[in-house]
């Protein structure tokens, strides 16, 4: 055959017979046509449907490689340092991962959208957050908070402890809403983020791994961006120091930024403490004006707001670190669990009641209920009245009379009530174990030095129970003393609402920690709010920022 178009051409000029050429040609056309097709078997046709298969398949593998590569270059190639509040919140990454929310189709961050779902122990609630900034473009223009979805299912994820398919399924509603309050053109590139909270941390690793990867597996199906990180177990001093940016951020009492370090101990002196009390843990956390508070502290008790990490209390300074803790096994739902399981298994033999029911020594006699807690149920009924006395020793017994020194007269029931929710203090069903006992009080719970002149605000049960009691009497909050869930919870104790039966022991598990726990006086102010101008106040923003970076805002 010829080697190259001029060989053909030599051959074309040449003084070859005209049919000659003309059979030259032929076998050029031939030897670079395709076969001919071979009609009867239908072997041509198959190869050719193969041959089309395998270059759609080529092509569609090139297009999913390139619109992957293009995406990650996006992501790593466009960081933006912005301010909401003064404060940057779109700047820098967590676990070498970039974190992009969201960027305008200019390359300008003026919108920014971010889905947190907090998977808390008695629910699962979204955040759907919208920040803005002026479309005039401006380096060092704020960010506002401008919309908030907020919405909730029950029960938790640990509820499905068997179940991980259904956990994940639990999130369906919420994952619904979240995309359809962000613009369809954004949903691709909006990051949503899970965070579970004590619910999990109570169960088995096993089994709550196995929830996290279905969840994990879940987001896969949503338009929202996700990845393995965008769903963990939130470590609880984090869940603290969140809730306290969120607050402190929608109060306005967060410095410029770049300010927070050890050169400047007064940056943090305006921001308030934050106590919140979940199912199933407890949080507190302040920025101590005393460095003694600091240098005093536990191990795992400072915590540095740049980072979120745990520092050793000798390294702590003042405007650098806060008093960040949380306490697993003592949230509300798990102090009714401590509360029922001591005073039963304390019971004489005889009188052990069935498998499916437990005493409650905050029941009067005509109470019971029935109450479900880490995917059981029980039948509660009231305890035995020749039982009070027996299941107490008197050492405990004394610890709740002490209490309440010097104050009116305390009824049986509120006294032995207030005795059982000492017992979670010192030592807490679930939880740590075996849990750090602290001296002189001998509770589980951890006093700071001088706590009394900080200001705090309380959050979630605190508030719900305030409100719920007439404490409080709208969502609007207010301040209120230690002393007034002391009285309350003697009103509830001896005059129960038959549809409200745990509000006895809650009021008691409450003032106790507050007291008895912490230590505040019982003439210590503290603010009960639940929102500020509209917005949820929660754990949820403080949350975003760490997932936007903004570790360095603080």
């Amino acid at each position: 055959m010829f080697q190259s178009d001029s060989e053909l051409e030599q051959v074309s000029n040449s003084d070859l017979s005209p049919m000659l050429k003309r059979v030259l040609s032929s076998r050029v056309l031939y030897a670079v046509s395709l076969p001919p097709p071979r009609r009867k078997n239908g072997i041509w046709k198959i190869q050719n449907w193969i041959i089309l298969g395998l270059i759609v398949s080529v092509l569609l593998m090139a297009w999913f490689t390139l619109r992957t590569s293009l995406l990650s270059m996006l992501y790593r190639n466009h960081r933006y340092s912005s301010a909401w509040n003064s404060m940057p919140v779109y700047k820098g990454s967590q676990n070498n991962e970039e974190r992009l929310i969201y960027h305008s189709s200019s390359g300008t961050p003026n919108t920014l959208y971010g889905v947190v779902i907090d998977a808390g122990s008695t629910g699962t609630r979204v955040h759907v957050f919208e920040l803005r900034r002026s479309i005039n473009v401006n380096p060092n223009q704020q960010f506002t908070l401008t919309r908030e979805v907020f919405e909730h299912v029950q029960p938790g994820l640990s509820a499905y402890a068997d179940h991980p398919e259904q956990a994940a399924e639990s999130l369906t509603p919420l994952l619904r809403i979240a995309e359809e309050n962000i613009p369809n053109d954004t949903c691709h590139s909006t990051s949503v983020v899970v965070r579970a909270t004590a619910g999990l941390r109570l169960l088995p690793s096993f089994k709550a791994d196995s929830i996290l990867d279905a969840v994990r597996r879940k987001l896969t199906t949503s338009c929202l961006l996700s990845s393995n990180n965008s769903v963990s177990i939130l470590d609880g001093n984090q869940e603290g120091l969140y809730l306290w940016t969120s607050l402190n951020f929608m109060t306005n009492r967060m410095p410029i930024p770049n300010t927070v370090g050890r050169r400047n101990p007064n940056v943090l002196s305006r921001t308030v403490g934050t106590l919140d009390l979940g199912g199933g843990s407890t949080q507190i956390t302040f920025a101590p004006t005393d460095s003694l508070v600091l240098a005093h502290a536990p191990p795992g008790y400072v915590t540095e707001v740049r980072t979120g990490r745990s520092i050793p209390p000798a390294q702590a300074q003042i405007g650098s670190e806060v008093y960040s803790h949380s306490y697993l096994g003592l949230g509300l739902m798990s102090a009714r669990y401590s509360i029922l399981t001591t005073a039963t298994k304390r019971l004489p033999f005889e009188t052990y009641p069935a498998m499916d029911s437990l005493y409650s020594p905050c029941f009067t006699s005509s109470l019971s209920a029935n109450w479900s807690h880490a995917g059981k149920s029980w039948h509660i009924q009231p305890l035995p009245q020749s039982a009070y006395r027996t299941i107490l020793l008197p050492h405990e017994e004394a610890a709740s009379v002490r209490s309440f020194t010097n104050f009116a007269h305390v009824s049986p029931i509120t006294k032995y009530c207030y005795a059982h929710a000492l017992l979670v203090l010192r030592d807490p069903v679930e939880g740590d174990n075996p849990a750090h006992i602290f001296q002189p009080h001998g509770y589980v719970v951890h006093r700071p030095n001088g706590i009394e002149h900080q200001e705090f605000y309380a959050f979630s049960y605190i508030f719900d129970l305030a409100i719920s009691v007439g404490i409080v009497h709208d969502h609007s909050g207010g301040t209120v003393t230690v002393s007034q869930f002391r009285d309350a919870a003697e009103h509830i104790c001896l005059n129960p609402d038959p549809k409200k039966p745990f509000e006895c022991m809650d009021l008691c598990f409450i003032t106790a920690l507050l007291h008895d726990g912490y230590g505040f006086p019982w003439t210590k102010q503290i603010t009960l709010q639940k929102k500020v101008n509209t917005f949820e106040i929660s754990w949820g923003l403080g949350a975003l920022f760490a997932e936007l970076g903004a570790s360095e805002v603080t």
